[in-house]
């Protein structure tokens, strides 16, 4: 009878353990950017910069944010709009290595190569891409103004591509409703999930301890 018991409740513990670890993984949300600066999508007037970031051949979705408010040059616009930022080496941010942890194969402690690197691009809204002429600490972002940058991958410096995000103001996607406190506070789905595997452990223990009594 104590084997039943353990045996019983180490099945209800390991049906509850991994409940809890599927509700607690699904629960959480990583965010892609630094917390509590810029917002995402396009700056919606001239009070701001929209920054766009294009992976280009490193994978992943562009993104596109907006550091509000004037902004001091092309660095502070883009650490404004929420970006994380790794500089090269001694050069520092003056020459970008790393946006967003990308590219992930690179040391950071000298100079990109040419033939993978960051490339920095300014465009007035509804303008075309140009390929700066100054470097982004000295670029002073006019007001409404877009700042973009784009990875490239094997190609020298007169090759490298453009964000394929044209600089156009576009009408941002409403943000989604939050849930209400109450229904996102306590985990009921999770607590209903425990008790059901509880019960269909009880159950199936006593339907193997009544066959085992038939037996005898």
């Amino acid at each position: 009878m104590r084997f039943v018991h353990a045996r019983l409740w180490g099945r209800v513990l390991a049906g509850c353990a991994l409940l809890v670890a599927t509700g607690l993984g699904g629960a959480s949300s990583a965010s892609a950017t630094t917390p509590g600066k810029g917002t995402d999508g396009y700056c919606q007037d001239d009070n701001g910069v929209t920054v766009v970031v294009d992976f280009q051949g490193l994978g992943g979705e562009t993104l596109v944010r907006c550091a509000p408010g004037k902004q001091e040059n092309g660095v502070t616009a883009l650490q404004n709009a929420g970006f994380e930022l790794t500089g090269a080496g001694k050069y520092g941010l003056a020459v970008m290595c790393k946006i967003e942890g990308k590219p992930a194969d690179q040391t950071c402690t000298g100079m990109p190569p040419e033939k993978a690197s960051w490339s920095f691009w300014t465009a007035t809204n509804g303008g075309r891409w140009a390929s700066a002429q100054v470097g982004a600490q000295s670029w002073k972002p006019p007001a409404g103004a877009f700042e973009g940058w784009s990875f490239a991958i094997g190609k020298s410096y007169t090759e490298y591509p453009p964000p394929r995000t044209e600089p156009v103001r576009k009408a941002n996607a409403p943000a989604p409703t939050p849930a209400s406190t109450s229904d996102s506070a306590f985990p009921w789905g999770l607590v209903i999930g425990i008790v059901v595997v509880v019960l269909l452990v009880v159950a199936g223990t006593v339907v193997a301890m009544r066959r085992r009594r038939a037996a005898e």
